[in-house]
């Protein structure tokens, strides 16, 4: 695979010393790299978001045995409502587990999806009125504000709602019960989800096969994910490669579209990059304009029924000369990556987990080349609330429990 290391040139940037080479996207040559960063307050060790991608297969074998009883009972009393609609609310990552939700229940359970306008219920007071439907709300600490007046109102209504969330107690929690469905990821500790994101998206593929009244194993999917994992130091290296990089273009579409989201928000979150997430068909429709060979792009492109789309977009791309890292399981695909990193092969509605992971050790990986604090992004608290007076993230985890 012929290397992206055309046009060699100098360039000074907040993240390099004056005599760093990097290539015209901000490429460095692979090269070791110290897995060390210093914060304004010296040197912190990097512990918390690492160990957190690394709890997720426990985390998913845990939610599937301890949750499953919850799930198959949720599921047969979602399915006895037999709702015309389903609105899904949730913001940040959860918003991305939520569209990742809404394909599977259009294509697995054929029932529309919309995702919630949380403003129409926390500032303009004017949330629809919802006739033969059903909520699902998604808030990993279960206090995100306008997730839990989407689910407040629903319940006010008659509708029948779905809390998943990973804290018992939570507001979230006490409005659904008993429809809670827990993630039982533990406590997150890092600002940047990672164990409860992809458990997020395990727990809606667990509920949606229980509203169909049949049984998924989780097995094969945990032993994907552990040899994802297990590579590791694969994904660092190829990170190392972008070191110096300020964009990106992240796509995917179909089920991987929430991989795209999800994926350019923690290069955002972690690395500082301006990352760009977009559906692979959306790029042809004006953004490709952008691309050049400075700006490289992350595209997720499995061997699904997107493949052959993907394939036609990959070739776009290359004529404009831009840097392409490919996920694939198709060898079709990855031989038209720069770089490439091939995940197992999957049923479609899996791999956006694996994506996941890959995703998130590469933003790790990246962030810690910056040297850069992962587990602390400025500006950020883990529980994200608009009003001061509710504020609880500077220590979020004050009477809350983790299952």
């Amino acid at each position: 695979m012929q290397q992206h290391m055309t046009r060699v040139a100098t360039r000074r940037s907040r993240h390099s010393s004056p005599k760093a080479r990097v290539n015209n996207c901000g490429m460095l040559p692979s090269t070791g790299c110290v897995h060390s960063w210093r914060d304004r307050e010296g040197p912190v060790e990097q512990q918390l978001m690492i160990q957190e991608v690394r709890e997720t297969v426990s985390v998913l074998e845990r939610l599937a045995h301890e949750e499953g009883p919850s799930i198959e009972g949720i599921g047969q009393r979602f399915a006895a409502t037999d709702p015309d609609v389903v609105i899904e609310s949730g913001r940040g990552t959860s918003d991305h587990a939520c569209m990742y939700g809404q394909y599977l229940i259009e294509s697995l359970l054929r029932i529309p999806v919309a995702l919630a306008l949380g403003s129409l219920y926390t500032n303009y007071s004017l949330p629809p009125r919802m006739r033969r439907g059903a909520v699902i709300a998604i808030s990993q600490s279960g206090e995100t504000q306008d997730v839990c007046r989407v689910a407040e109102q629903a319940v006010k209504d008659g509708t029948f709602t779905v809390g998943i969330m990973n804290v018992q107690g939570s507001t979230l929690d006490r409005t659904v019960a008993p429809n809670s469905l827990f993630l039982r990821a533990g406590p997150e500790k890092s600002v940047a989800a990672t164990k409860t994101f992809t458990a997020s998206l395990a727990a809606l593929l667990l509920l949606v096969h229980a509203i169909r009244g049949d049984a998924f194993d989780i097995g094969t999917v945990l032993e994907s994910l552990g040899g994802i994992v297990e590579r590791e130091e694969e994904i660092r290296q190829q990170a190392l490669r972008y070191t110096f990089t300020e964009d990106f273009v992240v796509l995917g579409t179909g089920y991987c579209y929430a991989s795209a989201l999800e994926g350019a928000l923690k290069l955002k979150e972690t690395c500082y990059i301006n990352a760009q997430g977009l559906s692979s068909v959306d790029l042809i429709h004006g953004p490709l304009a952008v691309l050049n060979p400075d700006l490289p792009v992350i595209m997720f492109a499995p061997n699904d029924a997107c493949l052959d789309l993907n394939i036609a977009v990959l070739e776009r791309i290359k004529s404009t000369r831009a840097h392409v890292l490919v996920v694939s399981d198709s060898d079709k695909a990855l031989q038209y990556g720069d770089i490439a990193f091939r995940i197992p092969v999957a049923d479609p509605t899996v791999y956006p987990l694996e994506n996941a992971l890959f995703a998130q050790l590469f933003a790790y990986s990246l962030s810690i080349a910056r040297k850069l604090n992962p587990d602390k992004p400025r500006f950020l608290h883990k529980v994200s609330l608009i009003d001061d007076n509710e504020h609880r993230a500077g220590n979020p985890d004050v009477d809350t429990q983790h299952p």
